[in-house]
């Protein structure tokens, strides 16, 4: 059922529905989460159904689903794999909400804003990703 709920979320792309899906009140939100990120959003092709979604989980404030979203279509080969703006968004988040991840990304990645993220590395005291990126 969620699946299918993830999928139409998706395909619809209806900024009203997904704050609706996505409010903290919603008791289903997280199994629909793991359906738009395990399933949903992988299988599209569309930059705008990815660019809605995203935007979706960036409105609720979902950081770390929005991190688990982003490296389902970045780091396997997928259309949007290469995108410069969805690189830096999924560093920029990681760098905010897990750190931990940030040196995979910067390794793995190779299409993001080198400056702008080394900047915001030293900002966070994430030293060494910064010297990586130089």
């Amino acid at each position: 059922m969620f699946k299918h709920q993830a999928r139409y979320l998706v395909e619809r792309q209806d900024d009203e529905l997904w704050k609706y899906a996505l409010n903290p009140e919603n008791e289903f939100r997280d199994q629909l989460v793991n359906q738009v990120t395990s399933t949903a959003l992988p299988e599209s092709q569309d930059a705008d159904e990815v660019s809605v979604t995203v935007r979706a989980f960036m409105q609720a404030d979902l950081p770390n689903e929005l991190i688990d979203l982003l490296e389902k279509i970045m780091l396997k080969q997928t259309p949007f794999s290469d995108n410069p703006s969805l690189q830096n968004l999924l560093i920029l988040t990681a760098i905010k909400a897990d750190k931990s991840r940030v040196m995979e990304y910067i390794t793995r990645l190779d299409n993001f804003d080198g400056s702008n993220i080394a900047n915001v590395s030293i900002g966070e005291g994430l030293y060494e990703e910064a010297f990586t990126i130089f």
